[in-house]
């Protein structure tokens, strides 16, 4: 990595933080109330119903963006990661306020796939912090940077809990959008500094290995792949549970005061998750990787079950917050890994292709999500993902074992790892 495209890293890093605080502000202010704006807009009044429909808007809206976060990456690597950014904030600026406006479940879901399918801001601003940082610098840039989503959340949970109580659902909505269109603005002032790549001359070898190379596939090494299933299985366990806080709320405490209680829990969740991405980004630097993933995991998904069983929102608030503590800085130790595993030059397709693999496991959670609404009920959601989170331990450590003795990684990245230990 050239000293030229690394030069305004601090500033990138500052201008993407903010922008992708009013992001996750503007987004968060609307989505943890979906099945409240079902309730009370369109008179959906059963909790099994709204517990389906909210697995339909969540898996259509990761399936969009799943389904195009490869190609805002592949188009970055060619045409720089500023315009994508640029596109993703002033297309979903005007696409969200239109939500307001729905009246039948079948276009808020449709609406959520089109917003979903134009965005791919979170994955864009980690794409160009990989590509101009130093690599002695990822772990902790990841980490500010992660910071950013629990951050926005939390001011945008508060926020939209005040503004849905007070002034009505339309009123988030359109919040959401001119967010959007404000985090656009610091986009503006983003240094890229972007180089077309020169295309890379191959051997004859090569050439005819890749003769023989059949698959549709992109020609990743076996370390990116390993990691990008890790992406999947965390994005389906981690956010199980997440699309139904506002229903376990109104299980624990009633329907009158719902979304007010839902946005101050998730806003001090937020705040546990924005304290776990600054610390754990600094010690994914610091420590290998899985010291800090096995307790994380373990803990995590203790407090998981906890929640499931939780008497009253005292104790939903203070597990849900506790288990954010733990969770929210793995994202940057997994950015980290993949960074490690992955050549500069293609680092936007597989940062892209990351986030494909996390939406569709967050995808195949809303599926389990669900069945389990249907078959138990919201709480049991937190129990079976609490659970999951535990099991998914052994699968860690092997997957780090075997990134970690990977070729391309023992030649490129090995001593960022080794000089930890």
């Amino acid at each position: 990595m050239s000293l030229d495209s690394t030069c305004h890293w601090k500033r990138n890093l500052v201008l993407l933080l903010i922008s992708q605080i009013l992001v996750l502000a503007g987004f968060t202010a609307a989505m943890p109330f979906i099945p409240l704006f079902l309730r009370d807009h369109m008179k959906i009044a059963s909790e099994v119903d709204r517990g389906l429909y909210m697995s339909m808007f969540t898996f259509f809206g990761t399936f969009g963006y799943a389904l195009f976060c490869p190609i805002w990456g592949s188009l970055s690597d060619k045409y720089g990661v500023k315009i994508m950014l640029l596109r993703g904030t002033f297309v979903t600026a005007f696409l969200f306020p239109l939500m307001g406006y729905c009246s039948q479940p079948w276009m808020l879901i449709t609406l959520r796939f089109l917003t979903a399918a134009c965005a791919g801001t979170t994955a864009a601003s980690h794409i160009l912090i990989a590509k101009n940082t130093p690599e002695d610098k990822q772990g902790f840039a990841q980490g500010v940077l992660s910071t950013s989503v629990f951050c926005g959340s939390m001011l945008g949970n508060v926020l939209g809990g005040f503004i849905v109580h007070y002034f009505g659902y339309l009123f988030t909505f359109w919040t959401c959008g001119i967010t959007y269109l404000i985090a656009g603005l610091f986009v503006l002032f983003v240094k890229e500094n972007f180089q077309r790549p020169l295309p890379v001359s191959e051997t004859a070898y090569v050439k005819k290995i890749r003769s023989y190379r059949k698959s549709p596939l992109p020609a990743f090494t076996i370390g990116v792949w390993l990691m990008l299933m890790l992406f999947g299985l965390w994005g389906c366990i981690s956010y199980m549970s997440v699309p139904y806080i506002a229903m376990m709320v109104e299980v624990i405490t009633g329907p009158e005061k719902a979304a007010y209680w839902t946005g101050i829990i998730c806003a001090f969740a937020s705040g546990g998750a924005l304290v776990s991405g600054v610390v754990l980004g600094y010690l994914a630097d610091k420590l290998p990787p899985k010291i800090l993933m096995i307790p994380v995991l373990s803990i995590a998904g203790i407090l998981l079950i906890l929640q499931g069983f939780s008497p009253n929102l005292w104790v939903y608030g203070i597990t849900r917050t506790l288990m954010t503590v733990f969770t929210g800085g793995l994202s940057p130790i997994l950015f980290k890994i993949l960074s490690g595993a992955t050549p500069m030059r293609k680092r936007g397709a597989v940062f892209g292709w990351s986030s494909t693999f996390s939406n569709g496991g967050v995808m195949l959670s809303t599926v389990f999500a669900g069945w389990i609404i249907f078959v138990w009920n919201t709480r049991g959601i937190h129990i079976v993902s609490g659970a999951a989170m535990i099991l998914l331990i052994p699968v860690v450590l092997w997957i780090l074992h075997r990134i970690m003795n990977q070729p391309f990684f023992l030649a490129h990245s090995a001593d960022l790892f080794k000089k930890k230990k």
